[in-house]
């Protein structure tokens, strides 16, 4: 049974009491810029699609919103992509500040698509990204690689191997602490109430400390790529990003 709420009569903030909103008891909510997409009602104006011929990103029935990628398909398979991406990068590194991307999905053929998730630089060709932190999947293989990357050159990757499995959500997420620090996390029911479960099993996957962040301006990204002359799909429930101001 979940817990009762917690009761905050008075309201919070996280506002000191000479800024603007400080007196008042809800919620800055421009303390973060924040975005989020449950693809409930989804709303495709908010985003650019790039998919190839008779690929397709569309709304499809599911619990709690989905959202369904569709490969072409046919060659070349270096090209056949489906991503997307916010119609305009809104989103930067800083080194003091806090930053966090969280998505949940799956994918019903866990070895000859390619995927990316999480935030690169504004680009048609997400499978050659230049600046940002995401996870990737390359075809041919079923193992996870997380990675941090400014102008082209890797700063800091993991490999998260054995997570995925055929048309299973995972949820994948990471975090930067503000602090030189980012806390990858991946997995399954990582999202929202986490009720009996052996604590020893959750918390970060990996760990990196990159020796310096991406300062290019990044888009939350959703990418397949085929990996063989056969439509591919993946299916999303929700996209988040979050930066401290």
């Amino acid at each position: 049974m979940s817990s009762s709420p917690m009761r905050l009569p008075a309201g919070f903030t996280q506002d000191t009491s000479f800024q603007p909103l400080g007196l008042l008891g809800v919620p800055n909510p421009f303390f973060y810029a924040q975005y989020d997409d449950d693809f409930i009602g989804y709303l495709p104006g908010r985003y650019t699609n790039t998919v190839t011929s008779s690929g397709s990103i569309v709304q499809t029935p599911g619990a709690g919103g989905r959202l369904l990628f569709t490969t072409n398909t046919s060659t070349p398979l270096a090209t056949d992509i489906a991503s997307q991406q916010l119609n305009a990068a809104a989103f930067s590194l800083t080194s003091t500040k806090k930053f966090a991307y969280l998505t949940r999905l799956q994918v019903a053929d866990i070895i000859n698509p390619a995927l990316l998730v999480g935030v690169i630089q504004t680009t048609t060709t997400p499978f050659t990204p230049t600046d940002g932190i995401y996870f990737s999947k390359a075809s041919g293989s079923t193992n996870l690689v997380v990675n941090v990357m400014a102008s082209s050159v890797v700063l800091a990757t993991a490999t998260l191997p054995g997570l995925l499995t055929a048309n299973t959500d995972i949820d994948l997420g990471f975090v930067y602490d503000g602090r030189g620090s980012v806390r990858v996390f991946a997995g399954a029911g990582l999202i929202g109430q986490v009720l009996n479960q052996n604590t020893a099993n959750l918390g970060p996957v990996a760990r990196l400390t990159p020796a310096s962040l991406p300062t290019a301006l990044l888009n939350t990204t959703l990418a397949i790529q085929s990996g063989t002359a056969t439509s591919k799909t993946m299916n999303v429930d929700l996209q988040f990003a979050a930066m401290e101001r």
